[in-house]
């Protein structure tokens, strides 16, 4: 197996792209979407403006808040404005969108570890020595930048100012 970056990258994007197949199979398409967990995820550690979240999600501000409405309309999440500045939305997990997600996560976790249960211990363990290293990929300072497909153009006025 090749160590060099490009040979690593393109092997690591097609195992994850089916590690993520692999895990969305497990959830419950009625109770979650796989977009719907991932954003509901998003927002376990506090408040975030819709913004924020779709720059992280690589979507466009207004599929955000289509995924937003529907989340709140479901009772998951809570929509309100920012303290410091009331023209931007931040949207917050419910204590009924956290029981949703936990129960999503724990399926995904139990199928995974059914999966796992059929390797050898020297193949968990080769995985799980490799864990560490995977979260220093994803271990990133700052956000990147939203390519400009996920951006609005308001977004592209408002970098092109500042």
């Amino acid at each position: 197996m090749s160590s060099e970056p490009h040979d690593i990258a393109h092997d690591l994007s097609r195992i994850m792209r089916d590690l993520v197949t692999l895990i969305r199979r497990a959830t419950d398409p009625n109770l979650l979407s796989a977009p719907q967990i991932s954003i509901l995820s998003s927002l376990e550690h506090g408040p975030r403006r819709i913004t924020a979240l779709a720059g992280e999600h690589g979507v466009r501000t207004p599929t955000m808040t289509t995924h937003i409405t529907r989340l709140e309309a479901a009772g998951t999440v809570h929509r309100g404005t920012d303290a410091a500045d009331g023209r931007a939305v931040v949207v917050e997990l419910t204590d009924h969108g956290r029981h949703l997600l936990a129960t999503a996560r724990q399926a995904r976790i139990d199928h995974l570890a059914a999966r796992l249960s059929h390797l050898t211990e020297d193949e968990r363990s080769t995985i799980a020595a490799a864990l560490p290293h995977l979260a220093k990929l994803t271990a990133t300072p700052t956000p990147d930048p939203l390519p400009p497909a996920a951006r609005t153009p308001q977004e592209d006025q408002e970098n092109q100012e500042n």
